[in-house]
């Protein structure tokens, strides 16, 4: 029998309505009380009993309402607690100062492979690979935040945070650890880093050579083989790199790109493999996953393979042959499961004859060669891909610029891009921002330099080549303002277009003696 008691508070009425119940010889299992409430647990009783005794303890003063309940409010309340808390998806473990299990939710015992068979009351450090956590915990009374665990029994890695539980005399009892899987974590980092999804379809071409490489890359994407991507700076490397990952079974996985030029070599290897905590001086607190394991399930994009260094391209070979890691610091090797894509402008063949790449990386690495040829290469795609960068730069930078004029069309197919791609887009935006009128003209395509066969030449061919590299770039901004300013009549509107200040292109005016009146 359960009952709640509503009362008037009265000093002994708690007194009064256990003498009752002991009076019959009934046991009280549980009494919970708090203000104006009582809250009574008996052994069951016959229908006659319990009207009997709701009756005598109505009758005592003060009591306004006695009524049957189904649970008492702290079974109540647990269960509420059960339901919240094996429906989150972190795990939840709570053990008491011992490390033995006091509660374990769903999740956990999901996430860490534990046996179904009632393990609360067991010491858990055979049963969680972060026992070494909770001993810290439990010892020093420190809070411990997102540590990373690795578990070679289940082969998954854990984020875990350790709190201590102190009791109203701050005594500490125990404390709780929440897990969630790596897994969940990159789809969390994926979903805040998310970037355009970018398809075979967003490869913008008509020639020949380009269709091929498509289909061929295509075909690759299905693979889990390491690709290595070829061609000069500018091609769409990167591009056809996240095409391909896109359009493979991994593509529901992260994928992840670093540029092995723009990180110092010691930065790049911790990088790339992680490192544990006081690995090295400044080493994070939990230490830090690694590209490699980051990039779990997903594709890493390593661009400008041929710059790193002798030592690191030894690490690496080492990777791709075990597909295993291991961080700064550590002594065990974690298992990975990641699709490699290089890519490099370097001459590799030439760079292993002179012994400056290693040549077991390379035919590692060269598994799929993809090689993309230049701009120059393949002069029929110059036209499409001009108007579309132009519909870009146009909606970009908010202006009524609509096409391109012959002319300006048959200068830019004349021009070798040694830029590529990445080239033609910068000429493109530049000419939209200084565009007159509704079209780009061949004035308003501005080639910083030209190359030739002979060697470096200006663009503007009636102009004598300037004595230095600071002249020829002082000459090339006049002629950008002078040519902006046919559209833009006030300073503070080309100050906009030009992405400078109203003080800066006032001083640039004064510098090359322009002005509006002109």
């Amino acid at each position: 029998m359960k009952l709640q008691i509503e009362n008037r508070d009265r000093h002994g009425l708690v007194y009064d309505i256990a003498q009752i119940i002991l009076k019959n010889g009934i046991n009280i299992v549980s009494m919970e009380v708090i203000k104006n409430i009582t809250y009574l647990e008996t052994a069951a009783l016959p229908c006659d009993k319990e009207k009997f005794i709701i009756k005598e303890i109505k009758k005592l003063s003060n009591i306004t309402e006695v009524k049957k309940i189904a649970l008492m409010p702290r079974y109540k309340q647990y269960q509420q607690m059960q339901i919240v808390f094996n429906t989150i998806s972190e795990g939840v473990i709570a053990t008491d100062k011992e490390g033995n299990a006091a509660y374990i939710n769903k999740a956990a015992r999901q996430l860490l492979h534990l046996p179904e068979s009632n393990i609360i009351g067991k010491n858990v450090q055979k049963l969680v690979p972060f026992y070494g956590l909770l001993k810290k915990t439990l010892c020093t009374g420190n809070s411990f935040l997102n540590h990373e665990v690795f578990s070679r029994e289940s082969n998954v890695h854990y984020l875990v945070n350790v709190q201590p539980v102190f009791d109203e005399t701050g005594e500490l009892f125990g404390c709780i650890a929440l897990i969630r899987s790596i897994d969940a974590v990159r789809k969390i980092y994926q979903k805040l880093t998310a970037q355009p999804v970018t398809n075979f379809d967003d490869i913008i071409y008509q020639s020949d050579i380009m269709h091929l490489l498509v289909k061929n890359a295509r075909q690759y994407a299905g693979s889990a083989s390491t690709i290595l991507i070829r061609g000069e700076t500018g091609c769409g490397k990167e591009l056809f790199a996240r095409a391909i990952h896109n359009a493979s079974p991994r593509l529901n996985n992260m994928f992840l790109a670093i540029n092995c030029t723009a990180i110092p070599d010691t930065l790049l290897e911790s990088e790339l493999f992680g490192y544990e905590e006081g690995s090295f001086t400044g080493a994070s607190k939990g230490g830090k996953l690694g590209l490699f394991e980051l990039a779990g399930g997903g594709t890493l994009f390593l661009d400008e393979i041929g710059d790193i260094s002798f030592a690191l391209q030894a690490k690496l070979l080492r990777v791709l042959q075990e597909h295993t890691v291991r961080r700064i610091g550590a002594t065990e090797e974690i298992p990975i499961d990641v699709r490699i894509i290089a890519a490099t402008n370097r001459d590799l063949e030439h760079m292993m004859q002179t012994e400056s790449f290693r040549s077991d990386l390379y035919y590692r690495l060269n598994v799929i060669p993809l090689y993309l040829p230049a701009l120059r290469e393949r002069r029929e795609d110059i036209e499409v891909l001009a108007r579309h960068l132009m519909k870009k730069a146009a909606a970009s930078i908010n202006t009524a610029i609509s096409d391109i004029d012959g002319a300006a069309m048959k200068k830019l197919m004349n021009y070798d891009f040694p830029g590529n791609i990445r080239e033609l887009g910068n000429i493109i935006e530049r000419a939209v921002n200084i565009a007159a009128g509704s079209k780009i003209m061949a004035e308003d395509i501005v080639f910083d330099f030209n190359r030739t066969a002979t060697g470096w030449q200006h663009a503007q061919t009636n102009e004598e080549l300037p004595e230095n590299l600071e002249a020829a770039m002082q000459l090339t901004e006049r002629n950008i303002i002078g040519r902006a300013m046919r559209k833009y009549k006030t300073s503070r509107k080309l100050g906009a277009a030009l992405g400078l200040s109203h003080t800066s292109i006032l001083r640039k005016m004064k510098k090359y003696k322009l002005s509006f009146e002109e």
